[in-house]
């Protein structure tokens, strides 16, 4: 008996070992249980020239072979203090990509703001494309609440595998900025150890610098390009506080202590404010008596004294007519002889 089989079929069952074969020799979306911690320090020129420190942390664990979940976490100096989180959950092949999903929070002195929305990381060969969209909430500590597109991505270049220089733009809260940073990981130590750099620019003219240590925690020494597609994707808490500015840090401060944002009087029921400081000329000038005639107080000669009433019931005669200032003598005031 002679078994024959078809084109089609040959084709399918081919096709089928080669998925299977590459099923097979996909890595999985997380090596192991792994984290980093990293902190950075450098100048912001707004809302007003300051130093700023940062640090940060993320802790990534595998959900069996094709998927991942990442808890970032930060805080910062200044503007005030600042502090945000993210929670990722994501399906990857470290060989060419990563699709999830990500919720972070930002809370700043000026507001409260939640994003959330779709992440993908695509790798070709010594080149990424970092990117996450969706919305923003925003809670202000004044005024009505927003919602506004969220907008973030980076392209990354790998020098060699343990040297990335990154572009990145990014639309938060309706605030544009352009990022470009740069990461080297140093061989020297035990502990995987990089150095950090980065300079945001936004739309409003306002710049941050920072420098900074990156380690990284892992079972397995590998090369940073390594690190980046099979342990932990980019860090969001990190990414909403570069990318935040204007409203979502608050305005920036008058020398008087009011912000740019309100009336230069502030609030009139304080008493605070240009009216209350100056005080009103026309108050004083209201409580004073106009001039009249008898007291002479135009200059003029006042007319004398009235008739005064005598205790006898008489009338007794006026007074001479007065000087300027009123000081004439006047009727005498006792009819009685």
């Amino acid at each position: 008996m002679v078994i024959r089989f078809s084109p089609g079929a040959l084709a399918l069952a081919a096709l089928l070992c080669a998925i299977s074969a590459a099923t097979a020799q996909q890595l999985p979306a997380v090596s192991a249980v792994n984290g980093k911690f990293e902190f950075d320090a450098g100048a912001l020129s707004l809302p007003s020239p300051a130093f700023m420190g940062r640090a940060a942390g993320t802790l990534t664990v595998p959900l069996g072979d094709r998927f991942g979940l990442q808890l970032d976490a930060s805080i910062a100096s200044s503007p005030g203090f600042t502090s945000s989180a993210a929670l990722h959950g994501f399906t990857r092949d470290p060989q060419s990509y990563l699709v999830g999903g990500t919720l972070g929070i930002i809370r700043t002195p000026g507001a409260t703001v939640v994003a959330l929305g779709p992440e993908a990381e695509l790798y070709f060969d010594r080149w990424t494309l970092e990117a996450w969209a969706g919305l923003s909430y925003a809670r202000p500590a004044a005024g009505p609440a927003r919602i506004a597109p969220l907008v973030m991505a980076n392209l990354g270049y790998y020098l060699d595998d343990n040297t990335r220089l990154t572009v990145g733009l990014s639309e938060f809260d309706d605030y544009g900025t352009l990022q470009l940073g740069g990461e080297h990981l140093l061989q020297e130590f035990d502990l995987p150890l990089s150095v950090t750099g980065e300079t945001r620019i936004g739309q409003d003219g306002a710049w941050r610098v920072t420098f900074g240590l990156r380690g990284y925690l892992a079972p397995e020494n590998k090369p940073l390009i390594r690190r980046h597609r099979e342990d932990d994707p980019a860090d969001r808490s990190a990414a909403l506080y570069t990318a935040a500015g204007g409203d979502t840090m608050g305005a920036p401060a008058r020398p008087g202590g009011a912000r740019s944002a309100d009336a230069p009087g502030a609030d009139p029921a304080s008493g605070s404010g240009d009216a209350a400081e100056t005080g009103d000329s026309h108050d004083t000038d209201t409580d004073e008596t106009p001039s009249s005639p008898e007291n002479g107080g135009d200059g003029t000669t006042a007319p004398g004294g009235g008739p005064g009433a005598g205790s006898d019931g008489t009338t007794a005669p006026g007074g001479t007519p007065g000087d300027g200032d009123g000081s004439g003598p006047s009727g005498p005031q006792s009819g009685g002889t």
